[in-house]
């Protein structure tokens, strides 16, 4: 049952504490989350590869880190045997910036990125770490970071989670931002926006639960900060155009929502214990 649980979506994992301050346009909302202790790996991508596709090693240094594939690969502060700390949901990725802000300090590894094209993956750890308690990496790769409570805009979707599904979702919360009037990106990169997984890969992809996210600020009416910069609404201007739906891509969506459905079918049969029928 554990297995068919993850097919068809569920997500049992702790999540990160926020309070839902407002919704905006498309069914986004602005967030304001409670501080979080992170798991990190900043990487650069190898020439070629698309984001969202190239994070197999990030994703098992983190993995292995918290021990999903056996012993974890950490040590406790005082002294002695690694501890294994729970999965949570979801992972964080995307951009990483040019360097780590100081209300981020980092206490293991470097507090700097790969450079243009680096990239991020976090796992948020359980609530109930702190810099004090939390296991150290033994991987350099690893960094923790404790990131402060902030202002996040956010916006849900379903699918995989490709770099197509996230700069289109991102442009369309980029969109709500702008809308609204009275928040601003905290990142003036042309797309300011990261993504989060909650599935694993094997969940239907009509069932999976994603989200897109903007960091922003907030001091509500009258915006006393520049609100979306015009590069970041020229990029999601571009985005939308670069990703529109062609006939070929709902066909294919079809396809593929016809099999899910199939298979769900099949997962909650086999699922299913059927009592013998009297005689």
């Amino acid at each position: 049952m554990w297995l068919v649980r993850r097919v068809l979506g569920r997500v049992d994992e702790e999540q990160p504490q926020y309070e839902m301050v407002r919704t905006l346009r498309g069914g986004a909302e602005l967030r304001r989350y409670a501080p979080q202790l992170v798991a990190q790996v900043v990487w650069k991508g190898r020439a070629g590869d698309a984001p969202f596709t190239d994070n197999r090693e990030p994703f098992f240094a983190l993995a292995k880190y918290i021990g999903v594939f056996g012993e974890a690969q950490n040590a406790k502060p005082s002294g002695g045997a690694s501890e294994a700390i729970a999965m949570t949901a979801p992972v964080l990725m995307g951009e990483a910036p040019e360097k780590v802000a100081m209300t981020a300090p980092v206490l293991v590894g470097e507090a700097v990125s790969r450079g243009a094209g680096a990239r991020f993956m976090r796992f948020v750890l359980p609530c109930e770490l702190t810099l004090a308690t939390a296991p150290r990496p033994t991987n350099p790769a690893v960094q923790l970071v404790e990131v402060p409570a902030k202002h996040v805009a956010a916006l849900r979707f379903s699918g995989r989670l490709t770099a197509r599904n996230v700069d289109l979702n991102g442009a369309r919360l980029v969109d709500a931002i702008a809308v609204d009037g009275a928040l601003t990106p905290t990142s003036s990169a042309a797309r300011p926006w990261y993504a989060g997984g909650f599935n694993p890969p094997w969940t239907l992809p009509f069932l999976r639960t994603n989200e897109v996210y903007v960091d922003v600020l907030d001091t509500g009416p009258p915006i006393s900060h520049p609100g979306v910069s015009e590069a970041q609404q020229r990029e999601a201007a571009a985005v939308r155009t670069a990703t529109g739906t062609s006939t070929l891509d709902l066909v294919a969506a079809g396809l593929l929502v016809g099999a899910s459905v199939a298979c769900t079918a099949a997962l909650w049969r086999t699922s299913v214990t059927v009592p013998p029928r009297e005689r």
